[in-house]
């Protein structure tokens, strides 16, 4: 049964976890625009993957701004949620990876203007809601999970790199420092966590935002620097082993489901292909560089085609007929 037609039909509204679909596409176009510089098919596969993002992109912010005046109490609720608020941030993470397609694409006072606007409203939303979080009201040990990486550590790490595409690396840097202490503060705290409580199954899908950390901030620091040295190889082998780790667990994580909550691995595996061109390019750990690559974009294109079918079925937003 067709149920995707729900959400147009202003019977549910959109989550901001659905955001994870034009993120990770729009960071895959900015890999292959990267991989452009090796081989000329890799342009327009960029510019395809980017006008997907763009394009669900703008309709996602339609119908979360339609959500956010017409059902203002569901709305409400996710942003006092300990655990979905973070996902709301994605709105603004994937607005810079917009901008910065925008860039590319020579729209550069638009792309600016997003970069600019993303990185002040996340830096705004999550001071209200971090800063809140530490008067020990809202927040319970349960609300430890991978979502509370976005606010804090993706966002500014994100925010790093598009800073670096407008050349302004002073600025960038403050923004990967800010990112890297708090991932470092956070990711003894989740792990232990996980390691004590059993996670609900509906949450396991976001197992996938663990696998982006290592490699977005590895991708933020080769931006500003422009240098593959010894901290963006040990960024890579955490970042790899975490995909080890991701991939003994897979089976399990499928328990929640299949379907548009995978999205969530696909900003980690956009970077990861980044930074695979990266050391191709760099000449350091080519092969390892080019096998990670490849398996990025072969998780992608697994991703697409059960996006696809999601879709033609009626059954991406995963609804519960009424």
């Amino acid at each position: 049964m067709n149920t995707d037609k729900l959400i147009f039909l202003n019977k549910t509204p959109l989550s901001a976890s659905f955001f994870s679909m034009p993120l990770g596409l729009g960071a895959f176009a900015l890999a292959w625009h990267h991989a452009s510089q090796i081989a000329n098919v890799a342009d327009t596969i960029s510019h395809v993957l980017g006008g997907l993002a763009m394009a669900f992109w703008l309709l996602f912010l339609g119908l979360y701004l339609h959500k956010a005046i017409n059902h203002r109490k569901h709305w409400l609720d996710e942003l006092h949620c300990p655990v979905r608020f973070a996902f709301v941030v994605l709105i603004f993470v994937s607005g810079m990876i917009m901008g910065e397609l925008l860039m590319i694409w020579q729209y550069e006072l638009l792309g600016k203007s997003l970069i600019y606007l993303s990185i002040i409203l996340q830096l705004l939303y999550g001071t209200w809601r971090i800063a809140t979080l530490w008067q020990g009201v809202e927040f319970e040990q349960k609300s430890t999970l991978p979502p509370f990486y976005l606010p804090a550590v993706a966002s500014n790490f994100t925010s790093a790199g598009a800073l670096s595409l407008l050349g302004l690396n002073d600025w960038a840097m403050l923004f990967f420092g800010a990112g890297m202490i708090a991932w470092l503060m956070f990711e003894p705290v989740l792990l232990q966590h996980l390691r004590t409580q059993e996670i609900p199954t509906k949450l396991r899908a976001t197992f996938g935002i663990i696998l982006a950390p290592a490699f977005v901030g590895a991708n933020a620091y080769i931006a500003v620097t422009g240098q593959v040295d010894m901290i963006v190889k040990i960024l890579v082998g955490y970042g790899l082993l975490q995909l080890l780790f991701l991939a003994r667990l897979f089976t399990w994580i499928l328990k929640a489901g299949v379907g548009a909550s995978l999205w969530s691995f696909s900003f980690g595996l956009a970077s990861m292909a980044n930074i695979g061109i990266s050391l191709y390019q760099h000449h350091t750990l080519s092969s390892l560089g080019v096998a990670m690559f490849i398996i990025a974009n072969i998780a992608a294109v697994a991703l697409l085609a059960l996006t696809t079918l999601r879709l033609v079925q009626g059954r991406y937003f995963g609804i519960t007929a009424q």
